[in-house]
């Protein structure tokens, strides 16, 4: 699987975020964080919470809603609390961005729902979360009415800043007291042991400096002068030992842990 790099113009504002990321206290810093991502990702709405279940349904025990009409919101998450937006099953199936335009994926959603979402002139959606290693639950977080093109650098885009999202989300207190009380799991941010820490190559630590930067396999692979094919042996293991779901997830834990600076 080829990845797309990150636009450097992009660079700057996601690194601003993922540092608001790691001050994050409270629930009005966090929706905070959301208003500030409209400069990079160009939404006009946004919807994130908590799911617990598996990879086949999740319920929400956490959600924030910032611009979503709430007659939508009950579409996105049921009065059970279930999820069922469509395209959430897409991403816990895939682990990918997923995307919809309303015009043009009819088929995703019932004449109803089209025609809820078309009324209150919602044209677009990109869903994108990280489910924890041990698939215990999983944060997930909805864009709607994007008015950047939707490309392969702005997948990458989304893809570098939901892990940050994630760790900040997933540290509120509310949020972290249900997940090590009741699931008995760590946030993923402290879940790196110092064993994992010192298992890190000064190479490895190099890969992970350009990953930060949103860099494909292609551009480590010719700046570290080695082949595309040891870039991915490399971040592989990075993933496992920071015991990360993806190359972006783990680069948030990095930073989090100070193995690399923003």
């Amino acid at each position: 699987m080829s990845h797309a790099s990150v636009n450097t113009a992009y660079r700057t504002e996601v690194f601003a975020i993922a540092e608001a990321c790691f001050r994050n206290n409270s629930e009005d810093d966090f929706k905070n964080i959301i208003k500030s991502t409209e400069g990079v990702i160009g939404q006009k709405m946004s919807v994130c919470g908590i799911g617990i279940g598996d990879r086949r349904s999740m319920t929400a025990i956490s959600s924030m809603n910032v611009g979503f009409p709430e007659v939508l919101i009950s579409k996105i998450i049921d009065s059970s609390g279930s999820v069922k937006l469509p395209l959430f099953d897409l991403w816990l199936e895939k682990q990918s961005p997923q995307i919809l335009e309303i015009n043009n994926n009819a088929s995703m959603l019932s004449a109803s729902d089209s025609a809820l979402y078309k009324k209150y002139s919602v044209h677009n959606f990109i869903f994108h979360g990280v489910l924890d290693v041990g698939q215990h639950y999983a944060s997930y977080f909805g864009f709607a009415n994007i008015s950047r093109k939707i490309d392969d650098h702005y997948i990458a885009l989304i893809k570098m800043l939901v892990p940050y999202l994630h760790i900040a989300y997933t540290q509120l207190p509310s949020v972290e007291k249900y997940l090590t009380s009741t699931l008995n799991v760590s946030p993923p941010a402290s879940s790196a042991t110092d064993d994992n820490r010192r298992l890190l190559t000064p190479k490895e630590c190099q890969v992970l400096s350009r990953l930060l930067e949103g860099r494909s396999n292609n551009d480590i692979a010719e700046a570290l002068n080695i082949s595309k094919f040891t870039v991915k042996t490399h971040v592989q293991r990075i993933i496992k030992k920071l015991n990360a779901t993806s190359r972006q997830h783990a680069v948030a834990i990095a930073v989090e842990l100070k193995l690399i600076s923003l």
